[in-house]
């Protein structure tokens, strides 16, 4: 087939312009690199705590990482107790030297204490988890090390009520969230915190469970970030399912249902 020869002969046609605008739209409007996605998140968590945070506030950021987000709580609540979760001994050990006023415990977060196998990515440490997931690279080189597991009810003291849970360990949500229900019935605090199909979704749950942990059994609204800070309302369960599986969203907000402003 001769595609010169065609373009030649549809040059003028109302089918040549609707190409030509279908082309600029697609140069014109590239699909966000995940970095681009994770700096678009990242952001949105600091202003949700900018907004929420009070200077004596008490936070915690299970999968601190390298302390992204951890830095941000130290600032914005200077005045409050903070506790950082971090699995890797390497991380965990540069948070402590990092953020002495921060208790950092080494340990992976769920809803049952013990000891397990934490998959750790060795040329992306921030994809490690308790289990496997659906990486977005196509060379993951992981290794698995023993790690120490605990709950947040179970390592937050009872007279702390947390007012911010960030929660980013690659699937292993909703099991945190299940170990951490005593916490945020007593504090009531804002949760953001990443779930998906390619993640969550390997631990052997669905969205529909997710879903019905944060509003049914803990009493909280589902939202993206964008939709919290435009005022907007909360998802409905049939958003949240969709999106689940279609996307565009991996990272959320949970509110007390009470609290959607």
């Amino acid at each position: 087939m001769d595609v010169e020869w065609i373009k030649r002969m549809l040059r003028g046609t109302p089918f040549h312009r609707l190409y030509r605008r279908t082309a600029a739209w697609r140069t014109a409007t590239p699909s966000p690199s995940l970095e681009d996605v994770n700096f678009t998140y990242d952001r949105q968590t600091v202003e949700v705590m900018h907004r929420v945070l009070r200077k004596d506030s008490i936070c915690v950021d299970v999968g601190a990482h390298t302390g992204e987000i951890l830095r941000h709580l130290v600032a914005i609540a200077g005045a409050g107790t903070h506790h950082a979760f971090e699995a890797l001994p390497h991380f965990a050990a540069d948070l402590r030297e990092r953020f002495p006023s921060v208790q950092v415990h080494q340990i992976a977060v769920s809803d049952s204490r013990g000891e397990a196998e934490f998959q750790h990515v060795e040329n992306d440490p921030s994809y490690s988890g308790l289990r496997r997931r659906l990486y977005d690279r196509p060379d993951p080189r992981i290794v698995a090390i023993r790690v120490p597991v605990g709950t947040l009810d179970e390592e937050i003291p009872v007279d702390q009520p947390v007012a911010f849970i960030k929660m980013d360990i690659e699937g292993g949500e909703y099991h945190a969230l299940k170990g951490a229900i005593k916490t945020i019935q007593r504090g009531q605090p804002v949760i953001v915190f990443e779930a998906g199909s390619r993640s969550t979704g390997q631990y052997g749950v669905t969205a529909a469970d997710l879903y019905d942990l944060v509003t049914s059994t803990i009493g909280y609204d589902v939202s993206t970030m964008a939709r919290y800070l435009a005022g907007e309302a909360p998802m409905t369960k049939q958003q949240f399912l969709h999106n689940w599986d279609h996307g565009p969203d991996f990272y959320f907000i949970a509110t007390p249902a009470m609290s959607r402003s």
